[in-house]
């Protein structure tokens, strides 16, 4: 699979993105006008901006078609690791139980039984999560449907590389892909943060304050200005092409 190899990158199906992406262009439109803010000539006009930018921030932008729906994590608060990763996990643990004695065997084997009961715990309430956040759903509806590969680049320099290969100390495909989506929950809880702050800056400065003179659109162009970086943040562990792809999708529907 070409899309598997591009850009070394974890890909997903073409239709996976699809949510965020919708998310991306309603943020963007948004963002597009609070740049203009600090180019406006008067507090008039700073008004009207924000005002423009209420009109795009406060209605809950529709990030989900018919057809389209967050897969389902558990419904049982103390499941076990079910998700693609589950697998890797799992193969990883019988590698490290090699050579142990049985006492030592049957201990790596309860730590990783109460690991599994964790990781469900916290699918169950991310699950919960994302009923009551769409945009988080529209994240999560992409990082669910990632395919990883059974190798990876390692990045590290030449010298770092060789003291890694000495010490055995090289990272698992585990651990390179726990990483991998730690970072992007990161970006997404990033964006998150950012963009409820951003609503709720922009609704106060576009409806409650009294006067047009004591507008100050310092805070609204920094926290939309945290927001984009955390959305492109997130966007940039995706294959350009994919982007383009679902953004074509998004913008001329078929």
């Amino acid at each position: 699979d070409g899309r598997k190899n591009r850009n070394q990158k974890p890909f997903a199906p073409p239709n996976a993105l699809l949510p965020a992406t919708r998310l991306k262009l309603w943020f963007d439109s948004a963002y597009k006008l609070s740049s203009c803010l600090a180019s406006a000539d008067n507090k008039t006009e700073e008004k009207r901006i924000l005002q423009e930018m209420n009109g795009i921030l406060s209605p809950q932008p529709k990030l989900f078609l018919s057809g389209e729906k967050i897969l389902k994590r558990t419904s049982n608060p103390t499941a076990q690791l079910t998700t693609g990763i589950s697998g890797a996990n799992k193969d990883q643990y019988q590698f490290n139980r090699k050579g142990l004695n049985p006492g030592d065997k049957i201990a790596a084997m309860l730590n990783q039984a109460d690991v599994e009961r964790q990781w469900g715990m916290l699918q169950y309430a991310e699950s919960k999560r994302e009923e009551s956040n769409e945009m988080r759903a529209a994240f999560n509806y992409y990082t669910q449907q990632l395919s990883f590969g059974d190798d990876y680049v390692l990045t590290a320099s030449p010298e770092e590389r060789k003291k890694m290969i000495r010490n055995d100390d090289l990272p698992s495909i585990t651990a390179v892909i726990t990483s991998d989506l730690d970072l992007r929950d990161l970006y997404r809880n990033q964006f998150l943060t950012a963009v409820e702050d951003a609503r709720a800056e922009v609704a106060y400065q576009a409806t409650k304050v009294a006067s047009v003179d004591e507008i100050d659109v310092l805070d609204t162009v920094d926290i939309m200005d945290r927001a984009f970086a955390a959305m492109n943040n997130w966007f940039g562990l995706i294959a350009p092409g994919d982007l383009e792809e679902a953004i074509h999708s998004c913008v001329v529907p078929v």
